[in-house]
């Protein structure tokens, strides 16, 4: 019960307060694009969640490891992305051959695992000392907080489409930028980033 409530509160602190999308900028170009296309919010959110959760975890059983728990953070980050490269060849592997998958569904495999928001959660579950449980819930966290982003980048462009207020040379990039600026700035005062140094 304990772990299962670790689960819930840390994927719960992942999301909310610390959603590392928005006030980080990890995976936020990829949270823009995918905006423009409602219909691969799911597909996308399914596919980071499962590679955090698959990431986070292995590499939190590999620092449990006394040998590499006092190795250096570049050691570290060429662990984790060993094991990330290794997660998706063996994800593309299988989708490929045993599944039948598209070249268009791997493309999408390819960027959903190698986003920086994946490749973030080991080192985040490293730092936070999340124990199996903990590192489950970060894995879920982010792939919600992606889907909460995306969410909130989609409603915003279409409120700013149908704005007539917004000056011609604020119109579009521009004011998409403003948008994610300000929510990323609402978001980044939930968590306990410092963002002025």
């Amino acid at each position: 019960m304990k772990a299962l409530t670790e689960l819930f509160i840390v994927a719960f602190y992942t999301v909310f307060v610390q959603n590392l999308v928005l006030s980080s900028g990890l995976g936020i170009s990829e949270a823009i694009r995918v905006s423009a296309k409602p219909g691969t919010f799911g597909r996308i959110a399914v596919m980071i969640s499962g590679f955090s959760v698959v990431t986070g975890t292995l590499c939190g059983l590999i620092d449990m490891i006394p040998a590499v728990s006092g190795i250096s953070f570049a050691m570290r980050g060429l662990i984790y992305g060993g094991v990330l490269a290794a997660v998706f060849a063996l994800v593309a592997v299988i989708a490929k051959f045993i599944f039948g998958a598209s070249d268009k569904f791997l493309s999408t495999l390819g960027i959903a695992a190698l986003n920086t928001l994946v490749f973030a959660v080991p080192h985040i579950n490293n730092h936070a000392a999340y124990s199996l449980a903990g590192s489950v819930g970060s894995g879920i966290g982010a792939g919600a907080a992606f889907v909460l982003a995306a969410l909130l980048i989609n409603k915003g462009s279409q409120l700013l489409k149908e704005n007539e207020d917004i000056p011609e040379v604020f119109r579009g990039t521009p004011a998409m930028l403003f948008y994610v600026a300000m929510i990323s700035l609402a978001f980044a005062g939930f968590s306990d980033t410092n963002i002025f140094g």
